[in-house]
Formats: C-alpha cells, structure tokens, sequence
C-alpha cells in the first residue's frame, strides 16, 4: 500500500489535540519539518515524550504542549520559549526521568508490558516527583527493584535517510531513543530524505527499524531535520538554530517568517537560504559517494 502524502495531510490526519506525541532525534534526524507544520495547525494539549529534540522549543513557546516526559530538556528559563509559555499561563509540566529511564519507559511500551524493573532511577529524588517511577519486589529474589511505567505514545513521528512508499524505514548514525520511542507508538508517520524502491530496503533490511504494517504515513522531505545533522546526508546548525529562537527578537522574528509565514518546508527552506550567507545549505551537505551503496541506494 503507497502511504506517500504531504506533510500537512499527514499532520492533520494523524496528530490530533490532545495526543501523546513521541519525536525521534536526540540532536540527530529529528523531525523538524514536521515539528513546524504541528506549530503551523495549532495543534494544542499535547503531551510531548522527547530527548534532546531543539526544535521542540518551538511546541513550547506556541503554547500546544501540557506535558513533557524527557530525560532532559534545554528548554529552561535562558529560552524565550519557556519565557513565553510561562507568561502566557502555558508552560508545561516537566515529567523528569533519567535518560536510561525514559528509554526504559518506550522499551516497555514497545514490548507491550505495563512496566518494567530497573536498578537506575530509585535512589535518587526521582520517585518523590515522579509518580510513575516506584519500587516493586521481585518475586524470585525478594530484592526491591525500581520500576518505571510504560508510555504507548499515540503518533510518533521520526525522519530517517531512506524509506519505501509502503513505510519501511531505514535510519543508521547515533539513533538515542528512536527504536524504542517510534516502535511504541500507535500511530506512525515517517519523514524521510528519499523514498526508495522496495528492493533497496530488501537488499539491506538490518537497517529497517521499523515495518510498513505498522507505519501511517510516509513524507518525502529533503533537509527535513535541519538544522540537526543527519548521517550520510548533511552536517548540522544547531547553535545557528538555538541563536534563531533563543532570544525574545529573534524567536518571534523565526515564528513569523518561518513558520507561519510560509505553507510548507519547501518554502521555509528557500526562506531561509535567502536569509542565511550564500550557499548556505550546500555547506552542510555531505556528498555521498555514488558507489557507496549505503548512502545512495544503488
């Protein structure tokens, strides 16, 4: 089955207000164009389980997010965003974990169990915040154990190098919490560089990390993680882009010009190579090696 559609229809179709929303990066291939098209529809009360995401600064400020589950955040009182959201009565409830924690969390939603034992987490000022971490007693050694409870995200969203029309998607470089976090969730969009031919997932399948059977939609969109690198494909802008957003001026100039000034990625692209010193993406692209089968597919 062809899953192929434009951003905005995969958004409108399948994120909805009020989900729990899982997105893949962890400062690599995170879905950045998709981050801008939920900004774009105003897609409010969510409830965001991320790691690392910069562009979730973006959820933040617009005042669409609840909650956040993360391992760790950037998005503290030195961003605007955070500023905003405060002042504006919208600033989310931080729910803290330590990053194994969180990764425990997806793992068990993924595997489908209601929770799942640790030896991180208790031990710490953790459980006193944090209702869904506890201890259980295990019931073959009688030692107490630390528990976290699983998350079953209801979309998940996560850009990779490559994928197939029917959704098995292949990403490779640093991948955090993405297996975990896209595995768990019940509804999947991905965004990728380049839709390929069946047989290039098939001839490498050790790099699908997720299955068509259970992918929603599937969006085409070269750069769709910048200002993240992404393996194989581009270098990064991340300090580019926390000085874009970061203070008062420049954050509500980016909004403005770069996300709801514009209809789509494509737009915010050519944007923002009109704004930025010539050449300004051509800088980051890595030039893959035509008979590097990895990278090109062939």
């Amino acid at each position: 089955m062809n899953k192929v559609m434009t951003m905005h229809k995969a958004i409108s179709r399948f994120v909805t207000a009020g989900d729990t929303l899982f997105l893949s990066g962890m400062q690599h291939g995170e879905p950045a164009a998709a981050v801008h098209e939920i900004v774009r529809q105003k897609i409010d009360r969510l409830t965001l389980v991320s790691v690392l995401v910069a562009t979730a600064n973006l959820l933040i400020g617009e005042g669409l997010v609840d909650r956040v589950l993360t391992g760790y955040t950037n998005q503290d009182e030195r961003s605007y965003a955070v500023v905003k959201a405060r002042d504006a009565g919208r600033l989310p409830v931080f729910e803290e974990y330590s990053h194994f924690g969180i990764s425990l969390v997806l793992l068990a939603g993924q595997m489908g169990i209601p929770f799942i034992p640790t030896r991180s987490e208790i031990g710490s000022d953790m459980p006193k915040y944090n209702k869904n971490i506890t201890s259980v007693k295990c019931p073959f050694t009688g030692e107490y154990l630390g528990a976290v409870r699983a998350v079953n995200p209801d979309v998940g969203i996560i850009h990779v190098q490559r994928c197939d029309a029917e959704g098995n998607a292949q990403k490779w470089g640093t991948m955090g919490v993405d297996v975990e976090g896209i595995n768990a969730s019940k509804k999947v969009i991905v965004t990728t560089e380049k839709i390929v031919d069946a047989d290039v997932i098939r001839r490498d399948p050790n790099r699908t990390i997720i299955p068509s059977f259970r992918v929603s939609a599937v969006v085409e969109q070269p750069f769709g993680a910048h200002p993240m690198h992404l393996a194989g494909c581009y270098s990064g802008d991340m300090w580019g882009y926390y000085f874009d957003t970061g203070p008062k001026e420049n954050y509500e100039s980016y909004v403005k010009e770069l996300v709801y000034g514009l209809k789509d990625w494509d737009e915010h692209l050519k944007r923002k190579a009109e704004i930025k010193p010539p050449g300004y993406f051509e800088n980051f692209r890595i030039n893959a090696v035509e008979s590097d089968p990895i990278i090109t597919g062939y």
